[in-house]
């Protein structure tokens, strides 16, 4: 039996990469920050992939990632906050991954993405409405989907990375025999 991997899922600037790559420091495992990948592969940030190519042409590179990272074991991976559209992507994220959905409220989302500095320039718009409004919007789209998909849910609202880390560590380890296999 092969080590199951974790997959941090939840929408933009719920922490999956933050918490993640703690996480597997925590864990001994590889970590993965699938958008980082993709971005590295690609030679251009997401925006630029997005304009150039359009959002299609991202989602299937992020399935095809998730293919591959769902062969490999003992990975802790900080998905996009989209790979949840995808019924293809679920149906791998439910069969090979522990699941672990990163959810904060609408108005710390958009206060944490007007912080970053970066996130104006590499994270492209997901719809032509108004930031406030299109957080609500797809939050509401894809709550849902998140939520079927999780195996445990933990608001980030007001907790350090660190501690959302060894929450889920604390969850996930119990889960491993002796040999670290589910």
């Amino acid at each position: 039996m092969k080590l199951r991997n974790i997959a941090l899922i939840g929408f933009r600037a719920t922490g999956k990469s933050t918490v993640g790559e703690i996480l597997a420091r925590r864990l001994c495992r590889g970590f993965i920050d699938m958008d980082r990948s993709l971005v590295r592969e690609a030679g251009c940030d997401i925006a630029a992939w997005v304009e150039k190519n359009g959002w299609g042409s991202f989602r299937r590179a992020e399935s095809g990632l998730l293919e591959t990272l769902r062969l490999r074991e003992a990975l802790v991976v900080a998905t996009g906050g989209g790979i949840v559209l995808d019924p293809q992507n679920r149906q791998a994220l439910r069969k090979d991954f522990f699941t672990v959905w990163l959810k904060a409220p609408h108005h710390t989302i958009r206060a944490r993405l007007h912080s970053d500095p970066q996130s104006t320039l590499s994270r492209p718009a997901l719809s032509a409405l108004p930031l406030a409004e299109e957080i609500e919007k797809l939050l509401a789209e894809r709550h849902p989907l998140y939520s079927q998909l999780a195996d445990m849910v933990i608001d980030t609202e007001g907790k350090p990375p660190v501690r959302i880390a060894e929450e889920i560590a604390e969850a996930f380890e119990p889960q491993m025999d002796a040999d670290g296999r589910r």
